[in-house]
């Protein structure tokens, strides 16, 4: 017998708006406060007039189907070709959010085309939510560089929405970074709203990068964005989302940013570090006093951050599983790396098994990453001592940091 089909009458709406590809793109405008004048538009999804017209209803029900990261690409897809066939300023560029879930998927080949013509051409904003970032990073990190390969600038979006996510914004080291709508709005000057702020204006100073304002809709929040270190700006004020304007559109002098790229190795941090400070032989015993203090350091932050723990071929012990849940109970992800090793250590500490092969082995570290700051303890096997240093330069123990992203698991 044939199983009746069962699901809500919404969702089988739904299939038919896919089936049909009934999504249209609406476009709006991103501008330099200094002329308010474009720099580029944002692409947002519309479906067919009814239910899922809006795109929280579309990507809801997406969601529910199991279908998210296909809505994502059809999305992304028709901003691409509307964007390709308008006669605009070829210096405007074009801003496409996906989520960090459909960003680690292989896109389809249509998605591919089409955005490899784009990028040859105009100039391409990929925007990425800031919630899910940490939840598959290797991939996101993958996927975050072979964008930057094809000439596509990088955008952290909803900064502020959730400040735990802040950071895994030096990671990311995003072009653009998108304060949240509730920052810009926000009429309290809350602890929480100035941790947001002081970290994301240190990122953008120390690398170069763009402040963009999201929900600008009076000459106040022009005013504020303006304190907060902005220089672009979007919202009701400059335009609301619709059609593309015509091809006499006057776009803005000022140009979009474009940070230096970090080098990715796949070395280990031992070989990143141990160039850049002085490394001393020491015993177990001494090393273990040195990650003690980067550990002390990251029980002292009241900011979100990464403590990431290598054991090597060492044990991971009960006291050292309540030191770091401890850390995580405090809003730090916590990631330990070592031989025989559970991915699940207990709370949120998340375990990453090393294979017998790997170099990390026969090294010990321990890397502290804030949105802010960093440092780190590192040592490699010599004999029956460790050669062993210390480094307190962020952009170093990020980038030693990076060496492990690859390891990370989903």
């Amino acid at each position: 017998m044939v199983q009746e089909d069962v699901r809500p009458a919404l969702d089988v709406d739904f299939d038919a708006v896919l089936a049909g590809r009934l999504i249209q793109p609406v476009f709006q405008p991103v501008v330099a406060l200094a002329d308010e004048r474009p720099v580029g538009f944002e692409a947002l999804a519309r479906g067919p007039e009814g239910p899922f017209r809006e795109a929280a209803a579309l990507f809801a029900a997406a969601t529910r189907a199991g279908r998210a990261a296909e809505l994502d690409w059809m999305c992304a897809s028709a901003a691409g070709r509307h964007f390709r066939t308008a006669e605009l300023p070829e210096e405007l560029a074009l801003f496409v959010n996906l989520n960090p879930d459909t960003l680690v998927l292989d896109p389809p080949d249509e998605v591919i085309k089409e955005y490899t013509g784009l990028t040859q051409e105009r100039p391409v904003v990929l925007e990425i939510t800031e919630q899910s970032v940490m939840r598959e990073p290797a991939r996101l990190l993958e996927a975050v560089l072979d964008a930057r390969r094809r000439t596509a600038r990088i955008a952290l979006d909803d900064v502020g929405a959730e400040p735990g996510s802040l950071a895994a914004m030096p990671l990311i080291n995003p072009d653009i970074i998108k304060l949240d709508r509730s920052i810009i709005q926000s009429r309290a000057n809350s602890w929480a709203v100035s941790q947001v702020v002081n970290a994301v204006l240190d990122e953008a100073n120390r690398r170069g990068a763009q402040i963009l304002a999201e929900g600008i809709e009076t000459r106040e929040h022009v005013a504020v964005a303006r304190s907060l270190g902005a220089t672009l700006g979007q919202g009701w004020l400059f335009g609301r989302p619709g059609p593309l304007p015509p091809k006499d559109v006057r776009c803005s002098e000022h140009e979009l940013a474009r940070v230096k790229s970090r080098r990715v190795s796949r070395t280990t941090p031992f070989e990143v570090l141990a160039p850049t400070t002085d490394v001393h032989p020491t015993t177990d015993d001494l090393f273990e006093n040195m990650a003690e203090h980067i550990e002390y350091q990251a029980k002292q932050t009241s900011s979100p951050a990464i403590l990431t723990v290598n054991v090597g071929d060492g044990g991971f012990d009960d006291e050292a599983r309540l030191r770091h849940t401890y850390l995580t109970n405090r809003g730090i992800d916590v990631f330990v790396l070592g031989t025989n090793l559970p991915h699940d250590l207990g709370g949120r500490i998340r375990g990453i098994p090393l294979l017998e092969t790997d170099p990390l082995v026969h090294e010990r570290t321990v890397l502290f990453v804030g949105s802010r700051y960093g440092s780190a303890a590192f040592a490699r096997r010599h004999g029956d001592t460790l050669d062993a240093g210390t480094c307190y330069d962020p952009e170093h123990v990020i980038e030693a940091t990076l060496t492990l992203v690859n390891r990370l698991p989903a």
